[in-house]
């Protein structure tokens, strides 16, 4: 490294390291509030669920910050690069209508007296299904967790002049460090600087886009939208798009049989992300929540939805796609992931260097909350979810001791989550990791999501959940086999192929969510009605109103705690 560039990188550390200091603080401040706590079961609750005492602007800048997330912006960017304004019906559109279900879904919520998601089906179903889903959760968000890591690690290591592996450890350590120290309560103190900190980053980048655009745009003698009406589509996914579609198409599609694709295979699964239902449990009152709820709308529209997709449109005018070997294709300087690469290359290429310092941290905000606010669900299944029912509580350990345990094990996880980056390092294996990257969407929305909104079905029973479970996990693994490592996405469906046309199903990539919900919601139905129905006092764990009264809730945690 020569002396400029090494300057250049000891700009970037003292920044960075000044970020790992404040966060680090703030972990430990979390640490002080929870060791004052002389009651060592409501510590226990702190280090949660913070006891339940969070306002909505936590709440809701909480959630958005845990959803400012490196690979969605980059998703969201990457499809309307490819696909131009039709590009919003693969993300924009599913996450518009989830974030409108979060507003009606969180006074559900609130009416059941659980800190996670698993005990919330143990007080509805019992024990079996608390076990079932919480490996599941698991799997999904440590995959989510590791991809981010190491997303975040490919375009910050270079800045910084070190190796993307050495990266990916140093990145991780204050989380490590900030989990262990305060849990839930570090990762959502932590999560309202890098609500700002995000926020800041996609406004610049989304405003200097536009900038550079128009000014391409002026010295071509046209202008933005003019370009966009010209545009072809790259589409190297070879979606089922009408010819002679362009970028500024709004519904480019053959058909609905996509978009209706994304919703029904993506929009279940976000709905009963473990983060949001944690966070929304978490507020002072369902009032404060559904204020929380309803601000973390406006912020996903505006900096989750908008800026990236913006950034996306800019990035066809600043890096406009080429044909290679007669078909188009995206711009060679984004390298080999394409339109997933506009915001990075976007800030390298055209920020100036002390932008640069300022944008990299701030960048590391987005993916460092997403990280935190992932893993922390996965300790949380791990521990509380798996352990405490099964070996804590059976061993009679003291809260003390499981606390210990609790932040030892949120501790692991983040090193897992470390070694399992690393290994994207490994073509090969970086290879399968994609494949559960891929195939996490399907088990959440068919072998969690199904079992979950069981929880509002009154005749629901264990068996029913159980079978549910069961088959939509094995559904969407085997069909996922079958429709990306044996068929290729070349293959009819009954009855959707006849309504929408021969090999509709294939051309979404997602027939594997979708079948897995099939099964799951068959596995539910049969298993429901081959079996008695739920007692009075497994019903009773589901309140007819939201419950706002804390010694009444944490008397339900308790139960099953």
């Amino acid at each position: 490294m020569n002396e400029a560039n090494q300057l250049n990188a000891a700009w970037y550390w003292i920044a960075l390291l000044i970020y790992f200091a404040v966060v680090l603080y703030l972990g430990w401040r979390a640490f002080q509030k929870q060791k004052a706590i002389t009651n060592e079961e409501e510590e226990h609750n702190d280090f949660w669920i913070t006891g339940r005492s969070q306002p909505s602007y936590m709440v809701g800048m909480s959630i958005a910050a845990g959803w400012l997330l490196m690979g969605f912006m980059t998703w969201m960017s990457w499809a309307t690069y490819e696909h131009g304004i039709s590009g919003i019906w693969i993300a924009v559109i599913p996450w518009f209508i989830l974030l409108f279900g979060m507003i009606f879904l969180t006074p559900r919520v609130r009416c059941l007296k659980a800190i996670s998601q698993p005990q919330m089906l143990h007080n509805r179903f019992g024990l079996p299904a608390r076990v079932l889903v919480s490996p599941m959760n698991i799997f999904c968000f440590i995959i989510w967790s590791a991809a981010e890591l190491y997303a975040v690690s490919l375009i910050m290591a270079p800045s910084l002049g070190i190796p993307v592996s050495w990266m990916i450890v140093i990145f991780s350590l204050p989380v490590a460090i900030y989990m262990w120290m305060g849990g839930f309560r570090s990762v959502i103190s932590a999560n309202i600087l890098q609500f700002f900190m995000a926020v800041i980053f996609m406004t610049v980048v989304a405003i200097a886009s536009y900038v550079v655009a128009r000014g391409i745009a002026a010295g071509q003698g046209t202008s933005v939208w003019a370009i966009l009406q010209n545009q072809d589509l790259v589409n190297s996914f070879a979606y089922p798009l009408k010819e002679g579609a362009k970028a500024s198409t709004l519904f480019g599609y053959i058909s609905i049989a996509f978009p209706l694709v994304s919703i029904v295979a993506l929009l279940p699964g976000w709905l009963i992300e473990e983060d949001w239902w944690l966070k929304a449990q978490s507020a002072m009152n369902t009032r404060e929540a559904r204020k929380g709820i309803f601000a973390n709308l406006i912020y996903n529209v505006i900096w989750v939805l908008f800026c990236a997709s913006f950034i996306g449109l800019m990035g066809l005018i600043i890096f406009p796609p080429e044909l290679k070997d007669g078909v188009l294709g995206s711009a060679a300087i984004l390298g080999d992931t394409g339109g997933y690469n506009v915001i990075a290359t976007f800030v390298t290429e055209y920020m100036p260097g002390w932008a640069k310092v300022i944008l990299i941290v701030l960048l590391s905000a987005l993916s460092m909350s997403t990280v935190a606010t992932f893993t922390n669900v996965c300790a949380m299944n791990l521990s509380y979810d798996i352990l405490q029912p099964l070996w804590y509580r059976k061993k009679k350990w003291s809260d003390k001791k499981i606390i210990s345990w609790s932040r030892g094990i949120s501790m692991f996880i983040v090193l897992a989550t470390i070694v399992i980056a690393e290994l994207y390092e490994n073509p090969n294996i970086g290879a399968s990791l994609n494949d559960g990257y891929y195939l996490s969407s399907g088990v959440l929305t068919a072998g969690v999501a199904v079992p979950v909104f069981a929880l509002f079905w009154k005749r629901a029973n264990l068996r029913g959940v159980m079978f549910g479970g069961i088959a939509g996990g094995i559904g969407t693994l085997i069909f996922y086999i079958l429709e990306y490592k044996v068929w290729e996405f070349s293959y009819n469906m009954p009855v959707f192929d006849w309504i929408f046309g021969p090999g509709a199903l294939a051309g979404t990539y997602l027939g594997y969510c979708v079948v897995g919900v099939v099964a799951g919601i068959a596995g539910l139905i049969i298993g429901t009605y081959t079996a008695p129905p739920p007692s009075p006092e497994l019903l009773a764990a589901v309140s007819e109103e939201p419950c706002d009264d804390h010694i009444e809730f944490f008397e339900g945690v308790r139960k099953t705690s």
